[in-house]
């Protein structure tokens, strides 16, 4: 089981796991809409009813972009969420489409207990990710989509 709503084993870098303990130790969702702000790094980007976008403290590798957007109410299922908060989700990646002026990206959500999914926390997101692609020496970006054996 996950730990006060996180999963440690998914941390990919160091200042994420220890940030991830502190707030294990608080008993905090840093994604939860009143800790948002104080508990992230970078700004928010922009909002909506149902959603918060900010930049990724911990960006995936070989990234040029990588969004969070992430729920306004803790959730870890879609089916949680009212229709109209499903479909503010997809207003929202087409506001990121225009602000960003991205030609291309990947999105990726996983729904859901941490445990099994490969996530870092139970609160419901998705990532907005742009790769690298003009870097000669690019290498897809991975997403982690579920967890190691029990």
């Amino acid at each position: 089981m996950t730990d006060k709503g996180y999963d440690l084993r998914h941390a990919r870098v160091e200042a994420q796991a220890n940030k991830m303990r502190e707030l294990i130790e608080q008993g905090i969702c840093a994604f939860c809409e009143e800790h948002f702000v104080e508990y992230h790094d970078n700004p928010v980007e922009f909002q909506s009813e149902h959603w918060i976008v900010s930049k990724n403290d911990y960006p995936y590798k070989r990234t040029s972009l990588h969004l969070l957007i992430v729920s306004k109410k803790h959730v870890q299922m879609l089916g949680e969420l009212s229709a109209v908060a499903r479909a503010d989700f997809m207003d929202v990646l087409a506001e990121i489409e225009k602000r960003w002026g991205l030609p291309s990206y990947a999105v990726g959500i996983r729904v859901g207990d941490p445990e099994r999914n490969g996530g870092t926390v139970e609160h419901l997101h998705a990532h907005v990710v742009v790769g690298e692609t003009d870097d000669p020496e690019h290498e897809p970006v991975r997403f982690k989509m579920t967890s190691p054996k029990r």
